[in-house]
């Protein structure tokens, strides 16, 4: 029933993409949610289609909002123009109405028998809606969407004292004002020898055949596993931030123009840093705190932290700043960050000296507890 409905939603996705590409090429225009509704309950009647009745209707009509929500996205040039799903990628499901969870049973309409899952953790509040997916390694996963009515914390105020910047890098993954630097894991990099490997064995294998199923399960794992490894060690390091930190300021950079140099593309998307800036903001909700975002045309990395000096013929190959005014010999990346983090305090109206930076006092516990959480790569 699970592959019954991923199949079901997979074809409606794609047959109303189809639909919409051929009727804009035949008459100029497109099809609203409204068109596609309709047109999916006159399918669903024909001889040919009679097996989508045997699957949830409401779980079809979530595939058209989605694939609605899809083009409006792609107009409003937020996202690329819809693709075509393919079987071997990630499946799923969504169910909005008329499921249960009761302790660990799932209940889902056309599921004749209730369905055993293992709770990541409890949940209080109203229930939304149920994702159900399959990644393609072979797991399945349900996603429960909870509404909660617990109020947020109280927002800390900014000081001077409990605020930190921080500035991201390839070779060095983070490097805050407080001289601190946390290497890059480079998992991807790491797992290249044995993904090489598994890819290589997988192109040898007949088409079709259920070595090949094997082998490609064997593929989707590693990449799996470099991605719970990624993601393990973003999470302890934003945690250990936002807990330690009142105020962490950051850089708006424009990642998705820098993925577009093939050069330094793979590294960047190896390091993970949208993840990274995402959980930032999550947790930092979460716990009252603040996140400030400085403009990405700012001159972090060519403003002398000490005099404040603009450097304008500086290097990316320059990895010591060193100022000819006021004679200042500092770490690049460290440089930036302290300027990061003074031009946070300026957009939040918090008076800055500008005078010498000292390290905030906060750094050797920020060590310690990275260290106790296993983020090794400390300097």
């Amino acid at each position: 029933m699970l592959l019954k409905h991923f199949g079901s939603c997979r074809y409606v996705w794609n047959y109303f993409l189809d639909l919409r590409n051929r009727k804009y090429v035949e008459t100029g225009k497109g099809m609203s949610y409204k068109d596609m509704s309709f047109e999916l309950k006159l399918l669903k009647r024909t001889e040919d289609h009679e097996w989508l009745k045997e699957v949830n209707s409401q779980s079809l009509q979530q595939s058209l909002m989605h694939l609605d929500t899809a083009f409006e996205r792609f107009f409003k040039h937020l996202s690329r123009y819809p693709n075509f799903m393919k079987k071997s990628n990630r499946q799923s499901f969504n169910v909005p109405q008329h499921f249960s969870v009761i302790g660990n049973k799932l209940y889902i309409p056309k599921f004749g028998d209730s369905i055993r899952i293992f709770r990541h953790r409890d949940f209080n509040g109203e229930i939304r809606n149920i994702t159900i997916s399959q990644i393609p390694s072979g797991k399945y996963f349900v996603s429960i969407l909870v509404h909660e009515n617990d109020t947020e914390n109280e927002r800390k105020k900014i000081t001077k004292e409990t605020a930190i910047g921080i500035d991201v890098g390839l070779k060095n993954f983070l490097t805050t004002s407080d001289t601190l630097k946390i290497e890059t894991p480079a998992y991807l990099r790491k797992s290249e020898k044995r993904l090489r490997k598994a890819q290589k064995r997988l192109s040898q294998k007949k088409k079709g055949s259920s070595n090949r199923n094997k082998q490609r399960i064997r593929v989707a794992r590693i990449h799996e596993h470099t991605v719970n490894q990624r993601d393990d060690f973003l999470n302890k390091l934003s945690d250990v931030l936002t807990r330690n930190y009142d105020t962490i300021a950051v850089e708006s950079l424009n990642i998705n123009g820098m993925m577009k140099n093939h050069h330094v593309a793979r590294s960047i998307g190896d390091a993970g840093w949208s993840s990274f800036f995402a959980m930032l903001k999550t947790k930092a909700l979460q716990r009252g705190k603040s996140i400030v975002e400085i403009g990405r045309f700012d001159p972090s990395s060519k403003l002398c932290s000490g005099c404040g000096n603009i450097k304008h013929d500086l290097k990316l190959s320059d990895r010591i700043y060193h100022c000819e005014v006021c004679k200042l010999t500092i770490d690049r990346d460290v440089n930036a960050a302290i300027n990061i983090r003074r031009f946070a305090l300026i957009r939040s109206g918090v008076p800055t000296d500008g005078g010498e930076f000292t390290p905030v006092d906060r750094s050797a516990n920020t060590i310690s507890l990275l260290k106790r959480e296993g983020v090794w790569q400390v300097h």
